[in-house]
């Protein structure tokens, strides 16, 4: 699977249980959907067909692809969510480490190991 980020990159989901084979041709599927600017497209039938040097069968439906890009995007705002998060806790950490000394987390960590909490 290939999805576009926000920032105009790509991420690619390879399955692990492929052969390493079978990653390097999942791997060349995707570039080439990169390389032919598939995401400006909408029909995935289409999209796929040429990606396989298909032809279409007249009967085929559209796939509802509001659904998947739906997902996708709820999936890349709960990633910046989350991304935002994680730099306000590193923020967070750094201020405790300048106050407190490089040692003050391990410290911490031991008095509520031994003593229930600081």
């Amino acid at each position: 699977m290939v999805v576009e980020n926000e920032d105009g990159s790509y991420t690619i989901l390879i399955n692990a249980k492929l052969s390493q084979d079978g990653q390097l041709k999942a791997y060349q599927h995707a570039l080439s959907h990169i390389n032919n600017e598939d995401f400006e497209k909408s029909d995935i039938q289409s999209i796929e067909l040429h990606a396989h040097e298909l032809e279409a069968p007249e009967e085929i439906v559209s796939a509802p692809v509001d659904k998947y890009e739906k997902r996708i995007r709820q999936l890349q705002r709960e990633r910046k969510r989350i991304q935002k998060a994680l730099k306000a806790r590193r923020k967070e950490i750094e201020f405790i480490t300048e106050l407190y000394g490089p040692d003050y987390f391990e410290k911490a960590a031991q008095d509520n190991w031994l003593y229930g909490g600081l």
